[in-house]
């Protein structure tokens, strides 16, 4: 389990490569999935207090994106589909800021 920390944007790479595969190695260009299969390490999967802060339903697995956009980008976990039905429903201004997760949220 992830616990509560301060992460950058440059501590990104490190959670990615390393913590999220076990604190193994992540070699270059094999997907978080694949590395977590080879290291013996479960799918990390969505669970907590606040979740319901942050989106995602309990017990669904982390996809890579996800992972990248909550702790490496501080925006929404499903940023990506959240931003295209807004852009599809003409709620262009809106699109590109909406997904940035507040300060009081962040803290899960």
């Amino acid at each position: 389990m992830l616990s509560e920390a301060k992460i950058g944007p440059k501590g990104w790479p490190y959670y990615c490569n390393g913590v999220l595969v076990g604190d193994g190695h992540r070699r270059a260009g094999t997907t978080l999935r694949a590395a977590q299969d080879e290291a013996g390490v479960p799918a990390g999967f969505w669970t907590g207090r606040r979740l319901a802060a942050v989106g995602p339903v309990a017990e669904d697995t982390v996809t890579e994106r996800q992972a990248a956009l909550l702790i490496g980008e501080g925006r929404h976990p499903n940023s990506d589909r959240l931003e295209h039905e807004r852009l599809a429903a003409g709620r262009v201004s809106e699109s590109a800021t909406s997904t940035q997760i507040r300060d009081s949220a962040r803290r899960f």
